[in-house]
């Protein structure tokens, strides 16, 4: 069997792990109709951190163009069965959510981490989302891999990352929905 991934030169992914996962997406891939894996469990994915294992940079880069395909055909089939009127109804809730929470004063948008936990650099989380809401405005084009790229520095009482993670996971979304509604 060739190997699907290069090998990371200390931790990478559990090979066993990304091997079976990428097994099912793919019968998936091939076949549309079928709903194996959704966007949401694709993105909620974990691999075990093993020796040697493979890269792990690779691995997401190929998850990230799975959970493209997945997303955008999931949305087009929900656009389909709920028509015009309620995706866009969808859409417009996301995107309030996201307000509410762009609407926060800065450095107070998230929960933070007690001392001496750390969490996501508050000016860092505050600067994406400065991004995000020029997007939400109209004003300015935010796409889904300018989110995905984002890493932010670890500090002592900054952000929760579970707060901000989910935050951009409905930004993501958002992105996504936005892309199928404008064709």
């Amino acid at each position: 069997m060739t190997e699907k991934f290069p090998r990371a030169k200390k931790l990478g992914y559990a090979i066993d792990e990304v091997n079976v996962f990428l097994d099912k997406a793919r019968v998936q891939y091939l076949n549309p109709e079928q709903l194996i894996i959704d966007t949401q469990t694709l993105r909620a994915t974990r691999f075990k951190l093993v020796k040697h294992g493979y890269s792990i940079s690779a691995v997401d880069a190929a998850l990230e163009k799975l959970e493209d395909v997945f997303a955008s055909r999931e949305l087009e089939a929900k656009l389909r069965e709920l028509g015009f009127n309620e995706f866009l109804a969808e859409l417009n809730q996301i995107k309030q959510l996201i307000d509410s929470r762009l609407a926060r004063p800065k450095r107070k948008r998230f929960a933070r981490r007690g001392w001496p936990f750390r969490g996501y650099d508050r000016k860092q989380v505050d600067a994406l989302c400065s991004r995000v809401a020029t997007h939400v405005k109209a004003e300015a084009e935010l796409t889904v891999r300018d989110v995905r790229i984002e890493v932010f520095k670890s500090k002592r009482g900054g952000y929760a990352e579970h707060q901000v993670d989910a935050f951009m996971d409905k930004v993501v979304e958002l992105l996504q929905r936005q892309k199928i509604f404008n064709g």
